[in-house]
């Protein structure tokens, strides 16, 4: 074994019965670059793997570690770490260490949340967590500056972040087999291809996200909306989950044969929701958080039909400030929200407000895709009112909230 470590700079140690790390590789193996240990029977790594200063792409797929040396954060230059197929609860603080980390590997094991020390992965390119028991994924998800895959199929995800839909760099997010009610309302600032089939509940999608699929997909109208994922779009709701979030009761009219009338639930940060016609006045808050808002970054939105594309533009302004609030229960709610993002961007074109908590929404049948509800919103009467009268690619429904 001495020999073999000496002549090698990647170990393949796949498949050995290994229970503990030989500590032969401490006393020859300072050069050794990769390390691959799957399937083996480990319960963990000893603290001397700190030592190993060389390693930069750590395997070990298919053990049963259910915890991790503190050590294991010292190793900053590794670049791929794969935990998957083990035996973990809880994923370390130690890796939020790992400032060198580009892929992050910890599918199929048993962890219900992410810690916040993650967020501090800067270089993080490939973030996979499938097959876990995850019910949220934190927002910061949406900052890691250089995060392009992300995968977090086979959980218990009910929504996702919202500051997701401003990450810079993303290409790829999976989310098959949740238990998603919607999708992000707003367009994506990189337009990421979004697989998310398998969420029986989620039945239907915003006007602006629609329009990205359909851009993607390289065509103007789809006669099925299986299409767009399998297994979504349908009419029933799950009514076991208690939520605070609107649901709206929404009249099909019997348009298409086989389509009933169907629930949808909103995005939790929509407080306050108006018909496009009704004609009151928007809270101080929200009038707040968009001037808060659009002093410290241009956000807008373009949906365009013909030719079909979505054009996003999102970057904080030269003058922009540090948000500075005190640390009341209010204003940490006011730098979440803002952090976060808007829910939506008005889709008046002639407007871009950015949408919080308040909007008017518009429901209705794009004529894009078959059957499909699709949401707009706007940030006033008089823009909701000039969508509905100048959009001619939507067969209004009627809805009313029913909690």
């Amino acid at each position: 074994m001495a020999n073999e470590i000496k002549s090698k700079i990647i170990l393949h140690w796949n498949c050995r019965g290994l229970v503990e790390l030989p500590e032969v590789i401490r006393l020859h193996g300072s050069h050794i670059k990769e390390i691959y240990l799957k399937w083996n029977k480990l319960t963990t790594l000893p603290p001397w793997i700190m030592e190993l200063f060389n390693v930069t792409n750590l395997y070990m797929y298919g053990n049963l570690i259910k915890q991790l040396p503190a050590e294991l954060g010292r190793m900053k230059q590794l670049t791929v770490l794969d935990l998957s197929a083990n035996k973990l609860e809880q994923i370390p603080c130690c890796i939020g260490n790992l400032r060198n980390l580009k892929c992050l590997f910890l599918n199929d094991n048993f962890i219900e949340k992410l810690p916040v020390e993650l967020s501090q992965l800067s270089n993080l390119q490939i973030l996979s967590v499938s097959g876990n028991q995850i019910v949220a994924l934190p927002e910061w998800t949406g900052s890691l500056p250089k995060l392009k895959e992300l995968y977090a199929d086979n959980n218990r995800l009910k929504e996702l972040p919202n500051r997701l839909t401003l990450a810079p760099e993303l290409t790829m997010i999976s989310v098959c087999s949740n238990r998603l009610t919607y999708l992000p309302l707003n367009g994506f600032l990189s337009s990421p291809f979004i697989g998310f089939d398998a969420n029986e509940y989620l039945n239907y999608v915003s006007y602006p996200l629609l329009f990205q699929f359909l851009s993607q997909l390289r065509t103007t109208a789809l006669d099925n909306r299986s299409c767009l994922a399998f297994g979504c779009f349908k009419t029933h709701y799950d009514t076991n989950v208690l939520s605070t979030n609107i649901k709206l009761y929404i009249e099909m009219k019997g348009l298409y044969e086989n389509d009933t009338d169907v629930i949808i639930e909103l995005p939790r940060q929509l407080l306050k929701i108006h018909e496009f016609h009704k004609n009151v006045t928007c809270s101080l808050w929200e009038l707040a958080l968009r001037k808060i808002y659009t002093e410290r970054y241009k956000h807008t939105l373009d949906v365009f039909t013909s030719p079909l594309s979505v054009t996003i533009l999102y970057s904080p302004l030269p003058k922009d400030t540090k948000l500075d609030f005190m640390l009341s229960t209010m204003n940490c709610t006011l730098y979440n929200l803002l952090t976060n993002g808007p829910v939506s961007v008005c889709v008046n074109s002639h407007c871009q407000q950015p949408i919080f908590t308040e909007a008017w929404i518009i429901i209705g049948i794009s004529h894009h895709v078959k059957s499909m509800i699709t949401i707009a919103l706007c940030c006033s009467k008089s823009c909701a009112s000039a969508f509905a009268t100048h959009s001619s690619t939507f067969n209004k429904l009627h809805w009313y909230p029913i909690n």
